[in-house]
């Protein structure tokens, strides 16, 4: 088995500047375009399987959902909405700017700090990692699908495989944003009983529509952080 969690393209949401969770924003054109090339690129490895896909049911998410499949020719496609891969609600934060946050509360860190975040009237880390959790032992846990894409968010998504991996929640702290169509693929070793890193925020399909300073916001940890986290075992 093998699960491809993917990042949502460019949204519009994501050119304000602000922080954005359950507003329900939909792809740009370039948003569009990061989709299917990500589709064209994932068709060769995919092409004539039978693919199982879940999505958040915010919009951003299921564009970008639509948009890979139109470029992928599976022969089998069940698509599912789930209300559990949503991102984070992240409550009054929703909409401030990047840097009014940091001034208002400079305690709240969403990136290396994720483990304890707790937003203010939205949700915190457990409520996250218990959805996820529920996720996972609904719909993937036994599962038989040999190919799983999922397309969620952020937040979510950082959750959702330090959770596969059954990694210490501190570890997610390490695991830096992913690009937006960035695929990390997690493959299922059957003669351990569980899941590894086969891929990490891998977003080298996109070439020249890789979101502009994304190594200046997208990187806090240090360089292979999460890896050598994995490996020190």
């Amino acid at each position: 088995m093998k699960i491809y969690l993917v990042r949502h393209a460019e949204s519009v949401g994501n050119l304000k500047g602000s922080l954005v969770s359950t507003t329900d924003f939909g792809l740009t054109e370039k948003g569009k375009k990061q989709s299917q090339r990500l589709g064209e690129f994932l068709n060769e490895e995919l092409k004539a399987k039978k693919l199982t896909t879940y999505c958040s049911p915010l919009l951003r998410a299921k564009q970008t959902l639509q948009e890979m499949l139109s470029c992928i020719d599976a022969c089998d496609v069940t698509v599912t909405e789930i209300p559990e891969l949503k991102e984070m609600d992240l409550g009054i934060l929703e909409g401030m700017p990047f840097d009014e946050q940091v001034i208002r509360y400079p305690d709240i860190n969403i990136g290396n700090g994720l483990s304890h975040l707790s937003a203010p009237d939205g949700e915190c880390y457990r409520d996250i990692k218990r959805r996820i959790e529920q996720f996972y032992n609904t719909h993937i846990d036994g599962s038989e699908d040999e190919n799983i894409v999922i397309v969620s968010h952020g937040i979510t998504l950082r959750v959702l495989v330090n959770t596969i991996l059954q990694r210490p929640d501190e570890d997610v702290n390490c695991l830096n944003w992913f690009e937006n169509t960035a695929q990390t693929v997690l493959a299922y070793d059957e003669e351990k009983g569980g899941f590894y890193l086969d891929k990490l925020n891998d977003y080298s399909h996109l070439k020249e529509l890789v979101t502009a300073n994304y190594k200046d916001w997208g990187f806090f940890a240090a360089k292979d952080a999460y890896l050598k986290r994995i490996v020190g075992e």
